[in-house]
Parts: C-alpha cells; sequence; structure tokens
C-alpha cells in the first residue's frame, strides 16, 4: 500500500526534504508565476508560495532541478506498472469505503470514543518520554544538516508542548478532525487504486494537492495552522558565493518564533537545497 500512496506524495515529500506543508486564490497563483526562482531566496520563496496554494507540481518544479524532476516524473511512471496486489486493494478500498460511507463521521466517531479516554491519560508520560526521544532521532539523524538539529527540536518541543496544554483528545476536536479526513476522501473521489494506475502523472500530482490540502484541515482541527506558519517566513541574510548560497530562515509557530540557517547550492543552473 504504501507504494501506491507514493504516487500521490512523492513529489511533496522529496520537495519538503529539500526545502526545509490552501490558499486557493488567484494572488497567490501570481506570487508564484512571479517569484525569482534566479535567486537562491526567490527559489525558497516560490516553494513556500507553492505550499501555501498546496500545489504539489509547483512545488517539485520550484524546489528541484530539471534532471531531478525529468527523473521524479519516471519514478512515478516506473512505480505504475507494477499492479496493486489484491490485498493492497482491499485495503484502499476497505479505507476509502470507511471514510466516505453514509454518516461516516459518526460511525468513526463511534469507533474512536472508547480509545480517547485511555488514550488520555496515557498522554502524559508519552510526551514526557516523546521529548527526549525526538531529540535523540534528530540529534542521530543523518538526514537532518547539523546547523537545522537545534531548531528543529525547539520545534519538536513547542509540538509537544502544545500538545500537552490543550485538550487534543477531545471529542469535540477529535470529531473535527475525523470531518476534515472525510471531507479530503470523498474530495479524491477515487474508487479504487487501479485508478490510479491509469493516471496521468498531472491527474495524480492535483490528488497529491488535494491529500495536502486535507492534511492542512486536520491539523487546523487541533488549532495547528501551518498556513499561518508558511505566511510568516522571514528569509535574511543571503549570501551567494558562486553555485553556493546560505541565508537565515525566521517563522512562527505555536506563538513561538523559530530561526535556522539554510543552505543551498546551484544545479544545472537552478537553486536547490544543499543536502
Amino acid at each position: 500500500m504504501k507504494k501506491y500512496i507514493q504516487l500521490f506524495t512523492l513529489a511533496m515529500l522529496v520537495a519538503l526534504l529539500q526545502a526545509c506543508g490552501g490558499d486557493d486564490s488567484a494572488a497567490v497563483k501570481n506570487l508564484v508565476g512571479k517569484a525569482d526562482t534566479s535567486s537562491p531566496d526567490g527559489t525558497l520563496m516560490a516553494m513556500v508560495q507553492s505550499l501555501k496554494q498546496n500545489d504539489i507540481k509547483a512545488l517539485m518544479q520550484a524546489s528541484m532541478s530539471k534532471d531531478a524532476y525529468t527523473k521524479a516524473v519516471a519514478d512515478f511512471e516506473t512505480a505504475k506498472k507494477t499492479p496493486p496486489s489484491e490485498d493492497d486493494k482491499a485495503q484502499f478500498n476497505k479505507m476509502m469505503g470507511m471514510l466516505t460511507a453514509d454518516n461516516a463521521v459518526d460511525q468513526i466517531m463511534t469507533q474512536a470514543a472508547p480509545q480517547l479516554e485511555q488514550m488520555r491519560t496515557q498522554l502524559p508520560m508519552l510526551l514526557m518520554m516523546g521529548k527526549g526521544m525526538a531529540a535523540q532521532a534528530i540529534q542521530s539523524s543523518n538526514e537532518i544538516p547539523a546547523e537545522q538539529k537545534e531548531s528543529i527540536t525547539k520545534v519538536a518541543n513547542a509540538l509537544m508542548d502544545f500538545v500537552s496544554e490543550n485538550d487534543v483528545l477531545s471529542e469535540e476536536v477529535t470529531r473535527k478532525a475525523i470531518s476534515a479526513a472525510v471531507d479530503t476522501a470523498k474530495s479524491l473521489n477515487m474508487g479504487s487504486l487501479d485508478e490510479l494506475q491509469n493516471m496521468s502523472y498531472d491527474d495524480a500530482m492535483a490528488k497529491a494537492s488535494v491529500v495536502m490540502g486535507g492534511a492542512k484541515n486536520v491539523l487546523g482541527a487541533y488549532g495547528i495552522s501551518l498556513d499561518d506558519l508558511l505566511g510568516s517566513i522571514e528569509v535574511s541574510d543571503v549570501v551567494e558565493s558562486g553555485d553556493n548560497a546560505s541565508m537565515k530562515l525566521a517563522y512562527e509557530f505555536l506563538g513561538q518564533t523559530f530561526s535556522q540557517d539554510v543552505k543551498m547550492i546551484k544545479k544545472d543552473g537552478k537553486w536547490t537545497a544543499d543536502k
């Protein structure tokens, strides 16, 4: 099943890793089109605007070199050649059937309600353990640049503090989150995995954009706005040296200000994140 989900989200995941999460207005679209991607900070802000617009295809194009983008499209087409297993089909049908059924929200709430109270009693201990585990995982990760580990740890701690200070497991909040997930599933308008096998790349990226917007709405039910975070991003201290560049990125998240250093490199005439 993971491979087929990846067909929708491959572009988003790659771009997010390279960049560092819906406004569909014409103004936002114009901002994306007018972004100066000839500069490293312009490229970064083009990524940000694509994220705000939930435009996965534009996000990929802004964040990847031409060769990398071409490879991502080829990888998508290659993945389509392997048909889903019957087990994958059954899992997908079960999940989508549950999310798109009549009275889906009420039915899922009925299943979730008995677990909420138990989860509330366990949450404080899980959060206490989670801070240490998250910090250790971040520090030991080879995927996270050393200069970003401290800021990412602070963000993780802020998120866990937010969860501990808010009743995120209340029935009201849970219902809102489930409603957002149900609305997203219905918006996808997909009945089976076989449909994915027949999709064009552009159609699949459009579906991925729906998923991204839905994920934002689910987080919004918990009081977390990714669009507010994206809208607060400011870039400063941009230094270019040949095909390398560095800059500082600052943003607001959960009432706190965070900053981190970002390095970029020019590949095939295109600025991308320097891993």
